[in-house]
């Protein structure tokens, strides 16, 4: 089979009715040069449902599937291994794209030659958060959106989602990143992080960054509808959070600068009191599940 000058991977486990929403959005691209990628982990593989498989077949012959075991890196990689594209795309599966995605992304690597990936814009951006709790997550280095898309002194990540300017960052979203190929025969999804694998995409974007300029192009949309399908607890949601940021900041950032132990703990603080703050109970039990992790 030929080869396309884009690989366009999507995962996907136990939601055949948010695939099927995304499908007809790639179908529709005006950039037709590409191959989809669908590495399913389902109980019931996806290719043994009727509806799945005439969405899929429209995309032949450029279309593989692949059915593996669970763990979104490790679905990822499958991706990779396969895919023939110079620029590979990961789109979650509960996205809808705007037609022209691909095609002003694909102009976009081409226009920025140094740039080794990539993301457009999500159109469904909640609002910003109030100006008090803004104020809150800059004081203790928490995530945020409507932001520069840097890392901060303690690794937490804030993304570039909601400005609509062109942008050069550091940290691209795990709904709808893209890289060069090239970058990716060297860099590959961390597997320690397993199942839903939260700030997967951090990880990545973190090395990454550190081989070439990453890029937020706002003129490419997409919808993000967020399915809660297939998704753990709050509580074990926010253990997972906890005991990944936890794993990535001793892998990445404080091997290159031990004093970042300052700002670790300082964010670690922060999400205790915004949790206590707000009454969340899930967040406090989630982050107590996770406090051997935290203290080891």
């Amino acid at each position: 089979m030929s080869t396309k000058p884009a690989s366009v991977i999507i995962c996907t486990r136990n939601r055949t009715q948010d695939i099927l929403r995304c499908l007809p959005s790639l179908a529709a691209q005006t950039y037709r040069h590409f191959e989809l990628i669908i590495v399913d982990s389902s109980d019931i593989p996806i290719i043994e449902d009727g509806s799945s498989v005439q969405a899929m077949n429209q995309f032949k012959p450029y279309f593989k599937y692949l059915h593996s075991a669970p763990g979104l890196t490790l679905q990822r990689n499958k991706g990779i291994d396969i895919a023939t594209g110079e620029i590979i795309y990961f789109f979650d599966d509960d996205v809808v794209l705007e037609p022209n995605y691909l095609a002003i992304m694909q102009e976009t690597f081409a226009k920025h030659a140094t740039c080794v990936g990539g993301m457009g814009s999500i159109i469904n951006m909640q609002l910003p958060m109030p100006i008090i709790w803004r104020l809150f997550h800059q004081l203790f280095l928490l995530q945020r959106d409507y932001a520069a898309g840097m890392f901060t002194l303690s690794g937490m990540p804030t993304h570039a989602y909601g400005n609509n300017i062109f942008m050069h960052v550091e940290l691209l979203g795990g709904c709808c990143m893209a890289f060069r190929k090239s970058v990716l025969n060297k860099h590959r999804f961390d597997e320690t992080l397993q199942r839903y694998a939260y700030m997967e995409d951090a990880d990545i974007s973190w090395r990454v960054s550190q081989e070439g300029p990453l890029f937020y192009q706002p003129a490419a949309g997409l919808y993000h509808y967020a399915s809660p399908v297939a998704r753990d607890s709050a509580v074990e949601n926010r253990a997972m959070f906890m005991r990944n940021y936890r794993y990535l900041f001793f892998k990445n950032v404080y091997p290159c600068n031990r004093l970042h132990i300052v700002a670790y703990w300082w964010t670690i603080l922060g999400l205790y009191l915004k949790a206590l703050l707000l009454r969340d109970t899930a967040s406090v039990k989630g982050y107590l599940k996770a406090i051997g992790y935290t203290l080891r």
